[in-house]
């Protein structure tokens, strides 16, 4: 029954490096989109046209996006791997189930190439998809605690395989 919260600890640690760049990116703070404005600067300035691709623009954009829910998400990863009640758990992966529509929100209104499109459709499905997965954990008072760890242990997995294909796609938008 335990085997959910680790199953989640990978996925989260995941996306995790995923938000910090594979663990290159600073803790700056800076917003993505001052990121995106800079790189594009930087381009239409004659920079290096390979290193300021319009695909390493928006990936870096992608990379801002994934730091903020890090941040934004934190306490609700950290609630779901202490805490062992039902009661507690529900609102908990209530709120993640949130922060993750959001997650998916905010890369759908990243500005990919137009050779990324069909990479950033996909993010935007895969988010959509991580997000229903915990909100079914969010509204079930009728099980029983036995019930609800089982279910918990089948939403784990469905959440480990969605969010590792959403967090490969992150970690490395190849378009």
């Amino acid at each position: 029954m335990r085997r959910f919260p680790l199953i989640a600890l990978l996925v989260t640690a995941a996306l995790f490096l995923v938000a910090c760049g594979g663990g290159s990116s600073s803790s700056s703070g800076s917003g993505s989109s001052s990121t995106s404005a800079a790189a594009v600067g930087k381009a239409e300035a004659g920079g290096s046209e390979a290193a300021n691709s319009p695909e390493k623009v928006w990936a870096k954009e992608v990379e801002g996006v994934m730091r903020d829910f890090e941040n934004a998400s934190a306490h609700s990863v950290e609630s779901i791997h202490t805490s062992s009640s039902q009661q507690l758990l529900e609102p908990v992966y209530a709120r993640y189930s949130d922060e993750l529509a959001k997650l998916g929100k905010q890369l759908e209104a990243t500005d990919p190439p137009a050779t990324c499109r069909q990479v950033h459709a996909r993010m935007g499905i895969l988010a959509r998809k991580v997000s229903d997965v915990m909100g079914v954990l969010g509204a079930q008072a009728e099980l029983s605690p036995e019930e609800f760890f089982a279910l918990a242990y089948q939403q784990g997995y469905k959440f480990s395989r969605v969010g590792r294909e959403l967090t490969n796609l992150t970690i490395h938008p190849h378009c």
